[in-house]
């Protein structure tokens, strides 16, 4: 039997926050800020749901945890919920456990995960679907990115520098603000990304006060070289006509949202944006700019490197596997079938089922 002590964040100590971060030294898996003890500190002050489960060895000492929040179904979820790109246990990559042990402990039905790295093997047994997160890795230099990138065939970069070319001839020089703090650059891209939601159809994540409190939280920390926000800025002439709010923690930037002025949609100016940062951040300490999974044009084009994530979910009884089990199922045989786009509806609706609740 897995021993498992249930405790709240702020109950984490020096001692416990120097482990979990010495824990996650070396390993590429967890370099995400999402599995920094930080993003589940602010988490944590903005919802009161948020727990950590320590689990120990048998001599007492502590050998990882996991954090998740508790819904009141008995349900558990990532921390971070919707906003979570990256989630799972935090320990030695030959750590293992039983979760559904772990699960009866600490009084959860079922955990549901969507983005697990492959490396945790514990979960590999409860996944039923694997994705790719696509990663843009900059550690060697631009040019051997851009390289690598001409080697895939990715015509992107040189779709980019001719609308670059097109928005200067209309509007004038182009302009990169890095780690912007103007808290109306901020307020339009919140803006734009809402009007794209609704555009779209999709569940609008800043339509509950927690996940607003979060992002602007996180602007106001900034990002001074550990974790925090940071937000990038694109002008032509004195036109804002993109942004790019970023997760960061060290030498790793996440891109979580980003949006663009609509009347400039024919310009790409998220694309534009996209390689002027990259050009920019090369210059800099950080090596990678996370893409987060989802095979859309740009993301492929874009990365040079991936990561494999699983989904799926950990059930300690047959009963409150039963619903989860077949909506997997359903699924999974959806994209086997010659369907086109309809395959992709199930794995879609479970997307926005799990945005919705997760934003609760």
């Amino acid at each position: 039997m897995s021993k498992v002590e249930l405790i709240k964040v702020d109950e984490l100590g020096v001692s416990e926050r120097a482990l979990w971060r010495s824990l996650r030294q070396g390993q590429e898996s967890l370099s995400s800020p999402y599995f920094s003890d930080a993003w589940v500190t602010q988490i944590a002050r903005v919802r009161n749901d948020v727990k950590v489960a320590v689990l120990l060895q048998d001599n007492g000492r502590i050998a990882g945890f996991l954090p998740y929040q508790q819904l009141q179904t008995g349900i558990a979820l990532p921390v971070g919920g919707a906003l979570s790109d990256y989630h799972g246990m935090i320990a030695n990559s030959d750590y293992r456990v039983d979760f559904q042990q772990v699960m009866q402990q600490i009084n959860v039905k079922r955990f549901d995960f969507s983005y697990i790295p492959k490396a945790q093997a514990c979960f590999s047994s409860y996944a039923w679907v694997e994705q790719r997160s696509h990663i843009i890795d900059i550690s060697s230099g631009l040019d051997v990115y851009l390289q690598q990138r001409k080697q895939r065939g990715s015509s992107a970069n040189y779709r980019a520098k001719k609308r670059a070319r097109k928005l200067v001839k209309d509007f004038g020089e182009l302009r990169l603000e890095a780690h912007s703090k103007d808290q109306k650059v901020f307020d339009q891209l919140l803006r734009w990304k809402r009007n794209q939601y609704k555009k779209t159809r999709n569940p609008d994540v800043f339509a509950s006060k927690w996940t607003r409190d979060l992002v602007q939280n996180l602007f106001e920390k900034g990002k001074s070289g550990e974790f925090g926000g940071a937000l990038f800025a694109l002008y032509a002439g004195d036109k804002l006509i993109a942004a790019n709010y970023c997760l960061g923690e060290g030498d790793v930037l996440h891109s979580w949202f980003i949006a663009y002025n609509p009347e400039f949609a024919k310009y790409s100016p998220g694309l534009v944006l996209f390689e002027k940062m990259i050009e920019h951040l090369a210059e800099t300490h950080i090596r990678e700019i996370d893409l987060g999974t989802g095979n859309y044009r740009f993301k492929t084009s874009l990365a040079n490197k991936g990561r494999m994530v699983n989904a799926g979910f950990v059930g300690n009884s047959a009963i409150v596997a039963l619903i989860p089990s077949y909506k997997y199922q359903l699924r999974k045989w959806a994209e086997l079938m010659p369907l086109g786009s309809l395959s992709e509806l199930p794995g879609k609706a479970m997307r926005r089922i799990d945005l919705r609740r997760g934003l609760a």
